[in-house]
Order: structure tokens, then C-alpha cells, then sequence
């Protein structure tokens, strides 16, 4: 089950990382995570919604595991995903920027993170062809290591 975690340690594994698949889903309308890697993962979700983009977190996702984070249908083309890898380090993200922050989080707003006292984060665009439902699945072979150094010391003391 993916539960939704207002943990500061969630925020403290931050890093900017690329790579996840996605693919459509006949099951009930919902954006879905699968972590297919091994490992613990913590995600972050990005939307554009009432002419405002929003970022939340942090969900807490176990290995093998499959969840929504979104529980309804999905209303708009695109959504943005940020998952970072407790156990075996890296994780999952792109070049779309958003803003973080420790613990549970709701962000309206994606310009001037750090200036509102918040971390950027380069999310992983998520096309869903305007489907009602979609699953995204985490890896092992789609995990990255940190291409940016500026967020690396945030996963220090993680775990």
C-alpha cells in the first residue's frame, strides 16, 4: 500500500535523477506507481491545475509494491513524477522543475523554490495520451545516480 509520509528523512534522500516507464492500464481510472525495483522509494507528484502548477509528497512506496497516487480519473495530459531510492541510492526524475520540501507537502507554484524556503527537483514528465488511468513503474534499470550536485548533500543521513 503507498501511504502518504510527512517524515523529514523522505525529503532528506532528495536528488535530481532521470529515468522511469509508463504505461497504460485497463484497470479503474488512477494514476499508478509500481515500484518494480527491490527497494524502498519516495515519490513526489507534480500537476497543473486551476491555471496553478502544484507539487506534493511524500508518498512511501515498498518494493514489489503497486499504488495511486491519484485515485480518480486523470483530467489532464500530463503529470510530472519525482522518486528517490532509500535503499540502493538514486532514483527516478527528469528535467521538469518543481518545488519540495521536507516532509508532507502541498506547493502551489513551480518559480522561486528556494526563495519560498523550498528545494528544486527535476521531475519526470508523464504523458498519459489523455487516458482516464495510468501506471508509471520504477525500475532498477531505469534508476539513476545524481546528476546534480547541488541536491546531493540532502541524501546524506538518509535512512
Amino acid at each position: 500500500m503507498l501511504t502518504r509520509y510527512p517524515a523529514t528523512f523522505l525529503f532528506a534522500a532528495l536528488a535530481g535523477f532521470t529515468g522511469l516507464t509508463a504505461l497504460a492500464s485497463p484497470a479503474s481510472a488512477s494514476l499508478d506507481v509500481c515500484n518494480e525495483s527491490a527497494s524502498r522509494v519516495g515519490i513526489a507528484l507534480g500537476y497543473y491545475k486551476a491555471d496553478t502548477w502544484v507539487s506534493e509528497g511524500w508518498w512511501h512506496l515498498e518494493g514489489g509494491q503497486c499504488a495511486p497516487v491519484i485515485e480518480s480519473d486523470l483530467n489532464a495530459r500530463f503529470y510530472y513524477l519525482f522518486a528517490i531510492d532509500f535503499d540502493a541510492g538514486g532514483g527516478w526524475s527528469g528535467y521538469s522543475t518543481l518545488c519540495v520540501a521536507p516532509g508532507e507537502f502541498t506547493i502551489p507554484g513551480r518559480t522561486d523554490c528556494e526563495a519560498r524556503g523550498h528545494h528544486t527537483a527535476g521531475f519526470m514528465e508523464v504523458d498519459t495520451h489523455n487516458s482516464p488511468n495510468w501506471i508509471v513503474r520504477l525500475d532498477e534499470a531505469t534508476r539513476k545516480r545524481d546528476p546534480r550536485p547541488n541536491l546531493s548533500s540532502l541524501i546524506e543521513g538518509a535512512r
